[in-house]
């Protein structure tokens, strides 16, 4: 065998290697659910609003419900991500809220949400919630933590 053979040979193994490896990669991120068409994103809200206020170290949050930059949080369905905290929060009924943790179950992504008929996606992986943190479609197999909302008047607060 010479030294020209080998190269070819060692050149088409290669070359075979790396376009398996590629048409694999590129039929798993088109099996993956980053986005759901049918999901809503959570709405921005700018950093310098102060319809959210974050004091303890991320441990309570308090939200003004009187400004238009969380109106959506006001009707059934609204929800919003609170990301500088990590905190997801939902109007369950249009009296009841419900908060969780925003780092899901399976591998701790944070900031991939969307909210579509009263479940959570996180769309890294295709995780989804219930809104009272359950899991109904993994890869997640725990749910996701709650912590303690409280309403007056306008103001919700959550506490971790």
């Amino acid at each position: 065998m010479n030294n020209k053979d080998f190269s070819r040979k060692d050149f088409l193994r290669t070359a075979g290697s790396v376009s398996l490896f590629a048409a694999l990669g590129i039929g798993f991120y088109g099996c993956s659910s980053s986005t759901d068409a049918t999901g809503t994103p959570p709405p921005t809200i700018p950093d310098n609003d102060d319809a959210i206020t974050i004091t303890g170290g991320g441990n309570t949050i308090t939200i003004d419900l009187s400004s238009n930059s969380v109106a959506n949080l006001r009707e059934q369905g609204g929800w919003l991500l609170i990301t500088a905290a990590n905190t997801l929060i939902v109007n369950v009924d249009g009296d009841m809220f419900r908060s969780f943790t925003s780092v899901c179950t399976h591998q701790g992504c944070s900031t991939n949400w969307q909210f579509n008929n009263e479940l959570f996606e996180c769309t890294c992986h295709g995780s989804r919630f219930d809104t009272s943190g359950s899991v109904v479609r993994g890869p997640a197999n725990a749910n996701l933590a709650e912590f303690t909302v409280s309403v007056e008047g306008d103001t919700v607060t959550i506490n971790k």
